[in-house]
């Protein structure tokens, strides 16, 4: 089993919300040349296609700012 980084640490966070953002944005732009209907993020009840809205890090460190 690997040993990177574990989903609550600063590396793995600070990499997830980008690639969540374009991973987002590939799949709409695939459906949209297959001219299949095309979603947003509004669409799952998010704000955002990066997940900072979802993510407990992100939350916790809101918290803790306030």
């Amino acid at each position: 089993m690997g040993t990177g980084a574990t989903h609550t640490s600063p590396a793995f966070h600070d990499a997830y919300h980008p690639y969540l953002d374009m991973v987002w944005a590939y799949r709409v732009a695939v459906r949209g040349e297959l001219k299949d209907r095309t979603f947003s993020p509004a669409s799952f009840g998010w704000d955002a296609w990066d997940g900072r809205e979802r993510c407990p890090v992100c939350r916790e460190e809101l918290t803790a700012g306030a």
